[in-house]
């Protein structure tokens, strides 16, 4: 991943800056910005947020940080509203791999970047990255994908709704954002894969027996969810979808801080 965040990363001036982190998840964006900060003088604070931050989470985070956990301001805060922040007080927002988890699109999408522009100063960078969705049916992250998908229509919920590039930048435009470098990297292997799906077996196993359904109709889906967690360790890999990186400068110009959730 190291390409990855170079891109992400380049040209950055991130001397005595504040940044947004949104949403922290388990970390690894924000270990590698904190690592750039270090490497730049340790002048900067990340703010880095989740809607739903457990205290065994931010314990796995503050490890995985290290030393780099000094830059770093952990907070419990969702990205529709931040309240907390005056505005024009952020020099940077990363948003990594968060856009996927605002449903419904594209509504949710634009509140979100509603606030990262009121926050942003008026030359202020906002970098989204995020996925795109894989297509092959014969790949294990196509069936987990979808079959968490299905499961959690069954359950009147929304797993998640990947906006795609150009819908994300139509969203971008409409707040006056610039979008100043962009890039999409292919899809690779992963061979440690083994933690995440055994975390989606747990969720997706746990969804299943919440339904009020039948025996007969859970143990079908129970069953399709051990067949998707057999093929993939049968396969001996996840396959990551594309990443694509919008790296973006505020407007100048254009207020929006009117525009209502």
């Amino acid at each position: 991943m190291s390409e990855f965040y170079d891109f992400e990363l380049k040209d950055l001036d991130l001397r005595n800056k504040i940044i947004l982190d949104a949403a922290v998840g388990a970390g690894e964006s924000t270990y590698f910005w904190a690592e750039r900060v270090h490497k730049q003088g340790g002048t900067s604070k990340i703010v880095s947020i989740d809607n739903d931050l457990p205290e065994v989470w931010i314990k796995k985070i503050i490890t995985k940080l290290g030393d780099y956990k000094k830059y770093v301001e952990l907070k419990e805060a969702d990205i529709f509203d931040l309240s907390f922040l005056e505005n024009e007080s952020i020099d940077i927002v990363n948003c990594d791999d968060t856009i996927v988890f605002l449903n419904p699109k594209p509504l949710k999408l634009l509140q979100a970047l509603k606030e990262f522009n009121r926050v942003l100063k008026h030359d202020g960078i906002l970098i989204i990255t995020s996925e795109i969705p894989i297509e092959d049916e014969n790949e294990g992250q196509w069936k987990r994908w979808n079959l968490a998908k299905a499961i959690s229509d069954l359950k009147g919920e929304i797993w998640s709704s990947e906006p795609l590039p150009d819908e994300v930048k139509s969203a971008l435009e409409l707040l006056g954002f610039k979008v100043y470098a962009e890039k999409i990297f292919p899809p690779r292997k992963n061979f440690k894969y083994q933690e995440c799906m055994n975390e989606w077996k747990e969720m997706m196993l746990k969804y299943a027996k919440e339904l009020h359904w039948n025996d007969h109709l859970k143990d079908s889906l129970i069953k399709s969810v051990n067949e998707v967690y057999n093929k993939v360790t049968k396969d001996g890999y996840l396959m990551n979808p594309s990443l694509y990186v919008l790296k973006c400068k505020k407007g100048k110009y254009r207020n929006s801080y009117n525009i209502k959730k």
